[in-house]
């Protein structure tokens, strides 16, 4: 069972199968078994499980690293910025989402 911090938000998964580039910003914690490359950033917990893959830059508020994982990246944990900071991504007007982005959305933000 992964660590959760006390945000209480649902967990964001990222599966194994699953390869992932950019940037992500969540204020969810995040489960990691499959591959993420680039700027990674929540406000909650990073756990990168058993077969996870993170490449590139790691910003959370907590990090748990589970045997069997590998990470290559700049790590920043406990991270000043409140969580509340996070909250501004979602004032931003992003207008329509396409379709096949309303689930990512949804998952991220927890908009509908």
């Amino acid at each position: 069972m992964p660590f959760m911090s006390k945000t209480k938000e649902p967990l964001l998964e990222i599966h194994s199968g699953l390869v992932l580039k950019g940037e992500l910003s969540m204020v969810k914690d995040v489960l990691l078994t499959g591959k993420f490359e680039g700027e990674l950033r929540t406000a909650g917990c990073l756990t990168v499980a058993a077969g996870g893959t993170a490449i590139g830059s790691i910003e959370a508020g907590a990090l748990v690293l589970e045997p069997g994982n590998l990470v290559e990246a700049k790590v920043k944990v406990g991270s000043p910025t409140p969580a509340r900071a996070f909250d501004a991504v979602r004032k931003i007007s992003l207008g329509k989402w396409p379709s096949r982005l309303k689930k990512l959305k949804e998952l991220a933000f927890g908009w509908k």
